[in-house]
Formats: structure tokens, sequence, C-alpha cells
């Protein structure tokens, strides 16, 4: 693994002297002339389901953990669990339906499996992030049959390089925790061939926050009795220390694109107290098992490959390929003793044709292949180890003309899992071999009223098969609370998913509007069967008399539902205005998930609807002020033996500037601060919802360099 504090101040050095030693008197050109006060024209989006975050986008909206810096997109939530873990969460969809790639290839840790565990992603090192709801999620599988979010890191590179080298270095201080975090990225270019290099460190404190750590109101009605302890302003055990580095190498030429990168990552962090429990330690009991902090211990290395060979006939105009190796693994490790190991050994390859016959038209054909070899051994392993292999081949075709456009695709796939047995105890627990053919396919189409509106309707159905934790988990999970069982009987789970959109552009402004309607046949969820498991005897009983010795049921099951929901977003200008350039946007979206059958109830652990408006103002000199409201109603339908969470108002501020270039060097300030009412915030989706509240105020200083 690498080692990268030391990295990051080297190549930090080196980025500030390669741009002085590169430039020579032929390569001075005449200073840039910017205006400066004005405000930058929003970017035109179609009405269709994709979203993207570019550079100064994820700058701004940068956080800890890839959920919560995608959750101020339309439609997108966080479902943290602490300060060190977020998984995007797109309309109420998350973990095994939302696939993550980095430049088209999985990630592939433990994320999908439980909530409890990190993402394999460092936000400091992307570069833009997308996400995809449509017809594109096809390339991805299965698991994006809520969506994906694909990153482009940078590692490859497919274009050649403006500047012999180029170089951004960037350095971060939060006071929540006083979290500190740097990053460093080098390039350089002799002909076709770059070199990337790029290494980052973060690390934080104990979670701040504004009141009381458990909410013992929400226990007391889940448990039926009161926990007997509780913490104030802060969160103990939830420290965090991440590093990694990568180098790339590609070859960009005329015809021919090909580049090779290796990666490694390192994440230790600690699960909020109570979240885990032996024996000896009384479950839920903050002051108790102090001194037995449980921990993950996580260590990822993965090498991928990227290519595109330009061959210019109409039946393959380009052939690319992507494959990735990855290696997981991560240790739970209890009063400084490891306790549980999952690991993860996943090869991904994916192979794409282009074929045009006409100017309008272009589609692909490819193939895809996945091998996960996933295991999870100690105490609390939940699940046996199994291999899981998809093999898949689908076709996407896209047409356009000047007043429309039609976009289709379709999937057809085949996975296959074999497990392992779990022993527990005198016990041995013998699963079957699982199949599944799901199949997806998806039609968009766009028209255009005039130059600056366009509808667009989008009719798809995916399916997705059962993961390996919905059909083989047994145990407790002391990490969520839960004692989860897993349901071999689960069968193919399909949507019908239906989503309008309109965008309509003017000079002074920006309206988006989107709203869908998922039915759901056979959707598998974790069903809160209103029991417990008793740690002490070992068994499942009807009633809790201890919460610290408890841990309610949730087995999978299958049922029909429907969900229907809403994204809007106005945006608009104002050029003239006394105070300067000025931009406000208003937004809302919500989502809404119901069980069809009578008296089923809610689908659990959705988010609320939110609404809100952010102000920005573009001053002469150069800052730009973003002030942010947000309002979540509350959650007041948190599904069958749920607990529902309160409204709150969350207030960001951004102010940043990028000054002149000095000597080569363009600088930018930023200042971020989140919180800022320092509201306590119960998150619907997260299942530390009653134990761990959101982050209170965090003020954030942090500056950019670009070479």
């Amino acid at each position: 693994m690498f080692r990268v504090f030391r990295p990051i101040q080297c190549l930090a050095l080196v980025a500030m002297a390669l741009p002085a030693a590169a430039q020579t008197p032929e390569r001075v050109t005449a200073p840039e002339v910017v205006i400066r006060g004005a405000a930058p024209p929003a970017p035109v989006r179609e009405a269709k389901p994709v979203d993207t975050l570019g550079e100064e986008e994820l700058r701004r909206s940068m956080a800890t953990t890839l959920g919560e810096t995608v959750s101020q997109m339309p439609g997108t939530h966080n479902a943290s669990f602490g300060p060190a873990v977020g998984l995007p969460v797109i309309r109420g969809m998350t973990g095994s339906r939302v696939r993550i790639a980095i430049d088209g290839i999985g990630t592939h840790d433990a994320s999908s499996l439980s909530p409890d565990h990190a993402v394999t992603v460092e936000p400091m090192l992307a570069e833009e992030v997308r996400v995809m709801r449509g017809p594109e999620t096809v390339r991805y599988g299965s698991g994006a049959i809520g969506g994906a979010v694909e990153i482009s890191d940078g590692r490859i590179q497919t274009r050649r390089l403006k500047k012999p080298v180029e170089a951004q270095v960037q350095t971060r201080y939060g006071t929540n925790g006083h979290e500190r975090a740097s990053a460093a990225k080098i390039r350089g270019g002799a002909g076709p061939l770059i070199l990337h290099v790029d290494a980052f460190h973060r690390e934080r404190g104990n979670l701040g926050i504004p009141g009381l750590a458990i909410d013992e109101a929400a226990v007391l009605k889940q448990f039926g009795t009161a926990t007997r302890r509780n913490t104030n302003e802060s969160v103990a055990n939830t420290d965090m220390r991440t590093h990694g580095a990568g180098v790339g190498l590609s070859y960009v030429g005329d015809r021919l694109n090909l580049g090779v990168s290796l990666g490694s990552m390192e994440n230790n962090y600690g699960v909020p107290p109570g979240a885990h429990s032996n024996d000896t330690v009384v479950l839920l009991d903050p002051t108790l098992i102090e001194g037995q902090n449980v921990r993950i211990d996580m260590q990822q290395t993965r090498a991928d490959l990227k290519g595109e060979l330009k061959v210019g006939l109409p039946l393959l105009k380009s052939l690319r390929v992507r494959a990735g190796d990855v290696n997981y693994r991560h240790d739970e490790v209890d009063n400084s003793r490891p306790v549980t190991v999952f690991r993860t050994q996943a090869r991904e390859y994916r192979l794409e044709g282009d074929h045009s016959f006409r100017a309008e038209h272009q589609g692909t054909l490819g193939l895809h292949y996945i091998n996960r070899d996933i295991s999870a051994l100690g105490q609390e392993a939940f699940l046996p180890r199994a291999v899981a292999t998809t093999q898949a081949a689908f076709l996407s075709e896209k047409f356009e003309a000047r007043h429309w456009a039609l976009e289709g695709a379709v999937r057809a796939e085949n996975q296959e899992i074999l497990p392992d047995p779990i022993v527990r105890g005198l016990n041995t627990f013998v699963f079957p071999r699982t199949q599944y053919r799901p199949t997806t396919w998806s039609i968009a189409a766009s028209a255009k009223f005039g130059p600056r509106s366009r509808l667009t309707a989008t009719l798809s159905q995916p399916e997705r098969a059962p993961d390996v934790q919905e059909l083989y988990s047994l145990g407790p999970h002391l990490a969520t609370r839960t004692y989860n069982i897993g349901n071999r009987n689960l069968g193919v789970e399909s949507m019908q998913r239906m989503d309008l959109g309109f965008t309509h552009e003017w000079q002074g402004g920006v309206l988006r509007l989107n709203a869908f309607r998922y039915e759901a046949d056979d959707f598998i969820y974790l069903r809160n069967r209103g029991t417990f498991y008793d740690l002490d005897r070992r068994r499942i009983i009807a009633a809790c008399v201890r919460p610290e010795r408890c841990l309610p049921v949730l087995q999978y099951a299958q049922q029909d539902a429907v969900f229907n929901g809403y994204e809007a977003e106005w945006l608009m200008r104002f050029g003239d205005s006394p105070l300067g350039a000025m931009e406000v946007t208003l937004f809302t979206d919500a989502v809404r998930g119901r069980f069809k059958d009578v008296g089923a109830g809610d689908v659990p652990r959705l988010p609320p609807r939110r609404t809100g408006f952010e102000l920005a103002h573009f001053a002469e000199a150069g800052w730009i002020t973003r002030l942010r409201w947000t309002y979540a109603s509350a959650q007041k339908n948190p599904g069958v033996n749920e607990t529902g969470t309160a409204g709150y108002h969350l207030v960001n501020l951004s102010i940043d500037r990028t000054l002149e270039p000095m000597g080569g060097v363009e600088w930018t300030v930023f200042l971020n601060a989140r919180n800022l009412l320092n509201e306590e915030i119960r998150n619907s989706v997260s299942f530390l919802r009653n134990f761990a509240p959101e982050a209170g105020r965090r003020i954030e200083v942090g500056l950019k360099a670009t070479f």
C-alpha cells in the first residue's frame, strides 16, 4: 500500500517547479484579459435524466464522501453512516440498485453489501461526476436499476495536453472534527505519451453535533423501552484517516488511444459507539464501549486498462475496451482485535463497438463480463463466501434530427451465484446455486420547440437479479444494529419506469422540470418484522426488555411497489442588478414509495421532500458568493415498524475567488460553510438516524493552485 503524506508534499514542490523549468521564451504568450463581475451562463442541460458536476461545481460541493458530494444535485441524496461513509441515493434508490464506477469500471467495494462500508472514491481526485438514470445506464448492468454514478479521475487520458506539464494542488481545513485534506495531480506529456501521478491524504477527528447523539424518543418508540445513556455535542469513535495514490500512462495517437493505471487507497475509520458489540460490551451504551472502539481498516488496489481504436467503417466506427482488476479487503477491528474480514476480488471487462450508417445515427454494441469472489470470515460474518459471475450483451441506438431525437437501448444478462455453506456453532447451513437472466430495455424521445425548449420522455423496464446479501444473509449485523435474514426464494426484480422532462432557456434564465413514476414488480427490501434478536439468549424474541441487548430483526422480502416523484429547478439571471450580477435558483424535489398491497405501508428509508433556493452574487473584484437554503420536510412515512424524522433547515454558504495568474500559476481561494444554523439533522435514509445525527456547523477553508 502507498504511504502518501510525504508524496503529496513532494508532488506539490515538483508541480511548482516544473512550469518554471518548462517555460521557454518561445512559449511566452500575451496575458489573457478576463472581464470580471459578469455571471457565467448556466450550463444548458437537456431534460433527460443525466446530471453532471464539473470541476468548479465539484469544488463547491465537495465533501468527505461521495454521497454528500452529490447530495445537492436534483433527486440525489446521501445515505450516511457516520462522517466517513456516504452512499449516493438516486430517487430513493441506493446500495445494490446504484452502480458506482470509475471511468466505466465498478468500484467493487463492500458498499453495496452493507450501509456501514465506505465507497472507495476520493472526491478530491474526481474531475467530473455524472449521475445517470436513463438509457446510458444499460452499460452498467442490472446493478444500475436505480441509476449510476460515474467518476472520471483523469488517470488515463484521451486527449493530448495543452502544455508540456499540467499540475494541480489543493488543500482544505474544516472546523468540524478538525478535518485536514490535501491532494495533488501532475501530468507530463512527450508527444503522444502522457504520464499522470496523483496522491491524496485526509484525516479528521470525531464528529461534532449540535445536541444529543441518540434520539431517545425514537429509540423508546422502536424498542418499547428507553436507552440508559447518551453523549452530547460529539459522537465518539467517528474519526478517520485515509490516503491513496495512483499512476497512469497513456498513449494518445491519431487513431489509437491506449492507457493503463494503477491505484491504491487505504481508509481507517471508526463506527459510532454501540454499532458493534460482543459478549462483554453493552450495546448502544457509549460510555461502556469506550476503550473498545470498533474500526473499519480498509485497503483496495485496482489496475485499469482503457483503449479506443478509430476504425472509420460504417459498421465499426471505433472499438473501445475497458478492463479492471480490483482487490478489496477490510478488517472490522473490535478492541484492536480483528473480528471480521471482508474480501472481494473482482475482474470486469467491457468491449464496445460504435457504428454509424448516416450522419444523424450512431449506435453501440457491447459485451460485458464481471466476476466477483466475495467472502466474509469471522465472528460477525453474516454472509457466506460466494462467487458471482455476470455475462451480458447490450445494444444502444440513437437517431437525431433537427427537431427531435430518439434513443433506445436493450441488455440481456446472465448471472450466476455459487455460495459456500455457513457454519453457526453446531449447525451448517447449505445454500443452493442461483441463476438469473434479467433483461433491460429503455427508450427516450425528445422534441425541440424552437431553439430554447425541449421536451423529453423516457420509458424503460430494467430488471435486477438479487445480490449476495439479499439471498444469503444470516445473523447479527451489528454495524447497522439489526439481525438480517436473507431470502433464497427471491426472484428477479423489475421496474416499469416513466420519466417526463422539460427544459426551457431564455436570456434571463433556465427552467428544468422532471416528473417520474416507477412501478416495481417484486421490489426487494429489508422488512422490519417487529421482533428482536436477544444477544444474551441468542434467539429471536417478541418483545425487547433492554435495547442495549436487542437487535431488530430485518428480513429480505419482495412486494410490488410504486414510486412517484419530481425535480424542478428555475434559474434566473439579473445582470443589471444594482448589487452586480446575480443568479437566483429555486429548486424542489421529492419521492414517495408505497407498497401496492393494502395495509403494506410505505417503502422504508426514503428521503424527504426538499425545497429551497440558492442566491449567487458575482462581484466586480472576482469574488463569487453563493448562499443556499434548503428545507427538508419531516419524513412521516418511514415504513412499517420504522421511526420517522423531523424536518430541518440547512443553510450553506460558499465564497471563492480565482486570482489573476501569477508566474504561470492560477490561485483559487475558497470558503465553504455547511449547516450554518447548527441544526440537528436526522437522515431518514440512514440506518443510524436514531443514534448519530448529521454533522453540525462546519466551516471549511481551502486553497487550490493550477499550473
